[in-house]
């Protein structure tokens, strides 16, 4: 009878397969980089929850810090305003996310698959997403100048940073705010008046409780493509820097279409007096009145990208503080 007990002396069976893997064995799964870079994709503006599906969570930690940081100066920027700082800062978030989601798709998972892949996933999307929320309604937000109303102050492809809220609005700030009988619609308008306050305009000049606003004329070129309608037409402008509330700002009037007089009128309480910088090619509160504070989104200090519709982008205007 043969003897079938194991010999002591054979070789372990890891080395009579040279290492090589045991077919038979399914491979260990690892963490999907397509969905990491989805996630980092849905992240925008956030850089790095992608790292965190990869099982890399001291990048993951890295990235969303530093990002965090620079979106919490950037706010800082846009408040103080720092002009050229927020610009910067700006591109700098868009960089930092855009390195971010190249690196989540070039980087090797770390262990195996989340056991809750998609609901880690979904919640590191609404966390980001809710971050961003947060910052445009209580922080700071953007918008573009459509119209020629605000020249020479704003141009016509102006891109703004604005800071949220209407504590501390006075005049002379320029105000973002929700057009009173369709608050869908956008504008921007310079405030001149506060409530309580008389004012009147004639001949093209503010009063504000029977002062009138200085007005030192100013050199400079009319801008006669934001002249809606009269693009085509000879144009003779005045540029002046009027003072009000302790500030002074550029304005602008066309003496191919004066505006008319506003009679003196005082401003009823929780509402403000605002008027265009483009003086007789504005439609503000001459036309539909005294505009209510819950409807201000906020005040306008910084030009964080110009694009001229027809020649393209002005980049000596990038980065302003808003005067």
């Amino acid at each position: 009878m043969a003897d079938e007990s194991p010999n002591p002396y054979s070789a372990p069976a890891a080395a009579l397969s040279d290492g090589a893997p045991d077919p038979k064995q399914p491979r260990p799964k690892k963490p999907s980089r397509l969905a990491a870079v989805v996630v980092s994709l849905c992240c925008y503006p956030l850089p790095g929850p992608g790292f965190f599906l990869l099982g890399r969570r001291r990048r993951f930690v890295v990235w969303t810090v530093v990002g965090l940081l620079t979106w919490a100066v950037l706010a800082v920027a846009v408040w103080m305003p720092f002009g050229r700082l927020a610009t910067i800062l700006l591109l700098a978030m868009f960089a930092l996310w855009l390195s971010s989601v190249v690196a989540t798709a070039i980087t090797n998972p770390s262990g195996p698959p989340l056991r809750r892949a998609l609901p880690t996933a979904l919640l590191l999307i609404a966390a980001a997403q809710g971050t961003s929320f947060a910052v445009k309604r209580w922080l700071y937000d953007g918008s573009r100048i459509p119209s020629g109303s605000m020249v020479p102050t704003l141009l016509v492809g102006d891109a703004i940073l604005f800071k949220k809220g209407r504590s501390g609005i006075t005049r002379g700030d320029v105000i973002v705010f929700e057009f009173p009988s369709d608050r869908s619609t956008i504008y921007v308008k310079r405030v001149v008046a506060l409530g309580g306050d008389t004012v009147e305009v004639r001949n093209g000049v503010v009063s504000i409780n029977g002062v009138e606003l200085e007005q030192t004329p100013i050199e400079g070129i009319c801008p006669a493509e934001d002249r809606p309608g009269l693009e085509n037409e000879p144009t003779s402008c005045k540029l002046a820097r009027e003072s009000n509330g302790g500030r002074t700002y550029p304005i602008m009037f066309d003496y191919g279409r004066p505006a008319s007089d506003e009679p003196r009128i005082r401003v009823p309480a929780n509402t403000v007096f605002v008027l265009g910088d483009n003086r007789d090619n504005s439609y503000d509160s001459r036309r539909w009145g005294a505009l209510p504070l819950d409807h201000i989104k906020g005040k306008a200090t910084v030009i964080y990208l110009s694009n001229d519709p027809k020649t393209g982008p002005r980049w000596s205007r990038v980065g302003r503080a808003i005067e």
